[in-house]
């Protein structure tokens, strides 16, 4: 029974690489990507108004196994937005109070659990963004089996260790690190475009006839 601790990026994006996406929101972001890489609205945040921007360390956990998890904290780094892969299981929480006391301490950027957690009051006191799929008072199991840094599924979509993650209270989208030029610059096209779009109801227009919508035809 073993964890494994796979290859890790040797560094982090710094705050001049993230500082473009501050204003990108987790809906722009699977827009520009084509509607995909948003994670199951099952996983939503424990609290309104987080605001979530950070690369993901991926752990891949059995169900309610706390065990990768405290060796992914004993990796991360600051800004990091630990990705947790627990199999959408329910009934026993790998993620309470104490851990999230050592993810603050360490700077981590947020917490993204697909399985449970428990001490919510606790947690939200704290700050830090943390998304969830459940929230239970049973505790976790350690069955020493997982890995920390592996390609996971998360939510339903794959996440690799250094992706960039976007999360608020619309839920979560995940941005393929090798994709991240690309999809900032749709992103930041399509905020051009909600700008005009507003200028333009705000001055009487209808959106049907912004977006040229095919007109409606009388029922027979």
């Amino acid at each position: 029974m073993t964890v494994y601790l796979h290859a890790l990026p040797k560094r982090r994006l710094g705050a001049k690489a993230l500082a473009p996406w501050a204003d990108i929101r987790s809906p722009i972001a699977t827009d520009a990507m084509n509607k995909a890489n948003a994670l199951d609205a099952a996983i939503r945040p424990i609290k309104p108004g987080y605001l979530m921007l950070g690369q993901a360390l991926t752990v891949r956990a059995m169900a309610g196994d706390i065990t990768p998890l405290l060796h992914a904290l004993s990796v991360a780094q600051a800004g990091d937005v630990l990705m947790v892969d627990a199999g959408g299981y329910v009934d026993n929480a790998v993620l309470g109070g104490n851990m999230t006391t050592e993810a603050m301490r360490l700077g981590l950027a947020g917490l993204v659990i697909d399985g449970a957690i428990r001490d919510v009051v606790e947690i939200r006191d704290h700050g830090i963004p943390c998304f969830t799929r459940a929230i239970t008072p049973a505790g976790p199991n350690f069955s020493y089996i997982g890995d920390v840094g592996a390609p996971i599924s998360c939510g339903g979509i794959q996440v690799k260790t250094g992706d960039l993650v976007i999360g608020d209270d619309d839920g979560i989208t995940v941005v393929p690190k090798a994709r991240m030029v690309e999809v900032l610059a749709a992103c930041q096209k399509t905020l051009m475009a909600e700008t005009e779009w507003l200028r333009r109801i705000k001055s009487g227009e209808t959106f049907s006839q912004i977006l040229d919508l095919t007109p409606m035809e009388p029922a027979t």
